[in-house]
């Protein structure tokens, strides 16, 4: 099948997080597994408040987009977020929990017997407390 520039039209932050919404909503009707449709919803939910945030800190603060920007743009909300310490380091975590649920769902393909040192590295948390993760630091900044 041949691409079109149809495939890449714009998308928003919220674009994205609708589509995980989405998602959330029918997954029960799709073919593909629930693992499959699970991950893919953490990797939305991740990168739409990633993008939202990178976004609103370009247009509103001196931050500018950097390579290594996924480690780089928390640690500059920690450190010279628009709100007080404690909400710039409430924003931080929970996007660092984000960052963490979205590199599991991409990169790691088997779940670690809960008798082995990796288990405890790894995060199960809910997509319903993900969405509110990310409903959380999205209302913060005044939504979409």
């Amino acid at each position: 099948m041949k691409n079109t520039k149809k495939d890449f039209e714009d998308v928003s932050p919220r674009d994205i997080f609708d589509f995980a919404c989405e998602l959330d909503d029918i997954k029960e009707d799709l073919s593909s597994t629930n693992s499959a449709v699970n991950r893919t919803i953490y990797v939305k939910i991740y990168y739409a408040v990633f993008l939202f945030l990178r976004e609103w800190m370009k247009k509103h603060t001196k931050y500018k987009s950097l390579k290594g920007e996924h480690t780089k743009l928390p640690n500059y909300i920690k450190k010279n977020g628009p709100f007080d310490y404690k909400k710039n380091k409430e924003i931080y975590r929970n996007l660092i929990h984000l960052k963490k649920l979205r590199h599991q769902a991409d990169y790691r393909l088997t779940v670690p017997s809960k008798y082995s040192k990796n288990y405890k590295k790894w995060k199960f948390t809910s997509i319903d407390s993900a969405f509110k993760m990310a409903k959380s630091i999205i209302k913060a900044f005044n939504g979409f």
